[in-house]
């Protein structure tokens, strides 16, 4: 069991942040068990999103998630008892993701951002109660949630959005630099002056 603290990320009831958090990171999994038709429908669902990224293209626009992946799985590695061995008897959804912000914030995007998008990829599981209204639905979340033995992020305050404008502007001032190399101090004033320009959604 986890509480929400106002300063401070969540604590557990031992007083230790849990193990899926790092810094202003979070990771969530997430599994559910899949009805028959899902073994049909999810299968084409993740092919066709593999071949017109542009379906998936508002979920890419969330600045705030690192990356977020659905796959369907049948069986996990065994791993000695009591865990016993063969396949499942249905397979399951295997959801992981990692965002920077508060974990209700992040499932109230996915239920009103991507209310189509949740209902296709979780609406052939066994208790999904729709993503609207969201209280239902973050409940079906915590109940199937499987917190992390390990987490670590290379950038635990950083979004996705910011790596990325970072890495774009590396490459402005690598530029930079090598022209700089050969400009004179009128031609460098100009091309400083049109670097700072183009690279102010970077900066």
């Amino acid at each position: 069991m986890s509480v929400q603290t106002p300063s401070a990320g969540p604590i557990t009831a031992t007083g230790t942040e849990p193990r899926n958090y790092d810094g202003q990171a979070i990771a969530i999994t997430v599994f559910s068990t899949i009805k028959l038709r899902g073994r049909v429908f999810l299968p084409i669902l993740f092919r066709v999103t593999r071949t017109f990224p542009q379906l998936t293209g508002t979920l890419r626009q969330l600045s705030f998630i690192h990356f977020a992946r659905w796959s369907v799985i049948g069986r996990l590695p065994y791993n000695g008892p009591p865990q016993k061995k063969g396949r499942f008897r249905y397979p399951h959804m295997y959801f992981e993701s990692n965002f920077n912000g508060g974990w209700e914030e992040y499932i109230d995007a996915f239920s009103h951002i991507l209310t189509s998008g949740m209902t296709a990829f979780w609406g052939s599981s066994y208790g999904f109660p729709k993503p609207l209204p969201t209280a239902p639905f973050k409940k079906y979340i915590q109940d199937n949630e499987t917190e992390a033995d390990h987490y670590y992020s290379a950038y635990p305050d950083a979004t996705s959005s910011m790596i990325q404008r970072a890495l774009e502007l590396d490459e402005r001032v690598e530029s930079l630099k090598r022209d700089a190399q050969r400009l004179q101090p009128d031609a460098f004033a100009a091309a400083y002056r049109r670097f700072l320009t183009e690279s102010q959604n970077a900066l």
